[in-house]
Formats: structure tokens, C-alpha cells, sequence
């Protein structure tokens, strides 16, 4: 799987240096994104037509950032609740980051 999706993104893209990552966690939260819309298939076909999701309705999200630590969730693939201790905790880790990049700006 891993591979096919590999290639389906050098292909996509056109391009075969696509460095991918070693390693492919799993049962861990790895960041956030910033959710911008909900678009229903067709809708989305139409802003999108390139787009790679045939999911009935589909989010549009922005502004992915990575934690820096690996915490250990468990639930669906799909939409869950999460841990309130876990939320915490990572949203402490990627305000530190966040103050540590701008005083490295700065």
C-alpha cells in the first residue's frame, strides 16, 4: 500500500525525486491541520479537479503542523473525540515549538 501511494504521488505530481519519509507512524497523533471546509464530492470536483479524495464530502485543511512528540492515541480512522490529556498536551508541545521557531527568527 505504501508503495502504490508512493508512486500515485510521483505520478501526480510528475515527479520522480519526491523524497517520501523513512519510517510511516501509526497509532500516534502526529499534528493538527486547520480544517477550512467541508465539501461534498461534487463540489469539491469542481474547485479541485486535480484532487485525489473520492470520499463523499471531503476537508479542505491548511497550515499542517508536525508535534514534536509522538503521543500514542487510540480510536477510529474517522472522526473521534480525543483524549483531553493528550489535547493538552499537545498543544503545550506546539506552543513551545512555536516559541522556540520565533526566537530562532528572532
Amino acid at each position: 500500500t505504501v508503495r502504490e501511494l508512493e508512486h500515485f504521488y510521483r505520478k501526480l505530481y510528475e515527479n520522480d525525486s519526491i523524497q517520501f519519509p523513512t519510517q510511516y507512524p501509526s497509532g500516534c497523533l502526529l499534528g493538527c491541520v486547520a480544517v477550512k471546509d467541508c465539501l461534498p464530492q461534487e463540489e469539491y470536483r469542481k474547485q479541485h479537479p486535480n484532487g485525489e479524495s473520492d470520499s463523499p464530502f471531503v476537508f479542505v485543511c491548511e497550515e499542517p503542523q508536525e508535534l514534536p512528540i509522538r503521543f500514542p492515541v487510540k480510536g477510529d480512522h474517522k472522526i473521534y473525540m480525543l483524549d483531553s490529556k493528550i489535547h493538552q498536551a499537545a498543544v503545550k508541545a506546539l506552543q513551545r515549538l512555536a516559541k522556540q521557531n520565533k526566537q530562532l527568527e528572532d
